[in-house]
């Protein structure tokens, strides 16, 4: 005979309510840690950001120091060539410049309507990993005209932009422009007290529209006068023809908005950024929160904020205005 009979009112699993609020704790547990893991992983990707901005600008002070000037953004609309390409060899990617001929036009026809040169079209839609901010979840790849560019998201700094100086046809006030040959000397400012980098984000790829549907991802485009007639505060005032998202879509081709940035806006501005002549009148923008990521030409690199002061940032992308900028 059994001593110990079952007790009849023994429990062997859990109730309803009893399951509803072991889920119910598990899910605000989950809520507590996914933000904080999201944060993690957003922090990784912003250094990922900075380090690749770092190793291109090390990557210029090597080029500087074999050629005598930083890179040299092509002159020509045809020629064509980036500061990004021609500094490959010394990002790991000398196999990737040997297959360039910079002695070919990377365009050819009419400067307002080129087209690629058939050497290239098996060459300009390959990615360059480094050259790609893993927190930019847009369209690395443009389509124009049937061809297929590769982008990337960190642009050379073309300087303040005030006045006429967004005309990188001439000399301005920022490292980089059509033809420039600057040297560590020409730096007055001092290599810590001077922009050389900035990072953007990929265009709103597909057709240009009327409306304004992302002022972070699309560039207005402005008409009326030549290069160089109007200022940069006159052009910001302009009520655009329409809006594209070309930008940041070809790493080798030097067009100022697929390789140069300024300083007229100020970081992930609510204003589009303007293009005007094939000119530009830009904002760095990156999807971290609060900000952006800069490289100065002493190779170290800064997060700057969207809040910052706009004078003290300007004094940062000008190399010769006699000012230091306030650290950020």
């Amino acid at each position: 005979m059994n001593r110990f009979p079952l007790n009849p009112h023994r429990r062997s699993a859990f109730t309803l309510v009893e399951l509803l609020v072991v889920i119910a704790i598990i899910g605000i547990l989950i809520g507590m840690l996914l933000p904080a893991v999201q944060q993690v992983r957003e922090a990784a990707r912003r250094t990922q950001c900075a380090n690749s901005m770092r190793q291109l600008a090390l990557a210029s002070h090597n080029f500087e120091s074999a050629h005598k000037h930083f890179p040299s953004p092509a002159a020509g609309s045809l020629e064509g060539y980036s500061l990004i390409s021609q500094i490959l060899p010394f990002i790991e990617q000398t196999n990737l410049q040997s297959r360039m001929d910079f002695n070919q036009d990377l365009l050819q026809g009419v400067p307002w309507r080129p087209v690629i040169n058939p050497f290239y079209e098996d060459l300009v839609n390959l990615r360059v990993p480094l050259l790609e901010c893993p927190s930019d979840d847009g369209n690395p790849l443009l389509n124009e005209n049937g061809t297929i560019w590769a982008g990337s998201n960190y642009f050379g700094n073309s300087g303040t932009a005030t006045g006429v100086l967004y005309v990188t046809r001439q000399p301005t006030d920022g490292v980089f422009w059509r033809g420039s040959e600057t040297k560590f000397s020409g730096l007055t400012d001092g290599s810590s007290n001077t922009a050389f980098l900035a990072e953007t984000l990929f265009g709103l790829r597909g057709d240009s529209t009327s409306d304004l549907i992302d002022a972070q991802t699309q560039m207005a485009r402005v008409r009326g006068g030549g290069p160089g007639s109007v200022t940069a505060e006159d052009l910001a005032n302009r009520t655009p023809t329409g809006y594209d998202g070309r930008r940041a879509g070809q790493w080798i081709r030097n067009l100022p908005y697929q390789g140069m940035i300024n300083a007229f806006f100020p970081p992930n501005s609510p204003r589009p950024d303007v293009a005007f002549h094939g000119d530009f009148l830009s904002a760095a923008r990156s999807n971290h929160p609060g900000g952006v990521n800069l490289s100065r030409c002493d190779g170290s690199t800064s997060f700057i904020s969207d809040n910052v002061d706009l004078d003290a940032y300007r004094n940062l992308f000008s190399r010769n205005d006699g000012q230091v900028p306030r650290e950020f």
